[in-house]
């Protein structure tokens, strides 16, 4: 069995590799390898894209949404690293401030 701090690790890692492969993929695009065609209707509504949206734009969105879960992944490993797991512990109890201390 792999810790949970291993598996966020890793899945940041390869949510990383994906953030790359989709940067690759624009630059197939934008190079005019791959054509730039309208997108999907479904991946339109899904990614509350503009009705005009092209492949590109699809990639884009579906990019910054591998960056996020990179990102949270890695950051969750940190947490556990810190023995900072319990996400309560960033809650303000004063009802005057926001509930998340930033």
């Amino acid at each position: 069995m792999v810790s949970p701090r291993t598996a966020h690790r890793v899945v940041g890692y390869l949510e990383e590799e994906a953030v790359t492969s989709y940067t690759h993929f624009i630059g197939e695009i934008d190079a005019g390898r791959i054509e730039n065609v309208k997108a999907p209707e479904i991946a339109v509504a899904y990614w509350n894209l503009d009705p005009e949206s092209t492949l590109r734009d699809v990639v884009l969105a579906v990019r910054a949404d591998e960056a996020l879960h990179r990102d949270t992944n890695h950051h969750f490993s940190d947490r556990i690293r810190a023995k900072r797991e319990s996400l309560f512990e960033d809650m303000d109890t004063d009802s005057n401030k926001p509930h998340i201390k930033y």
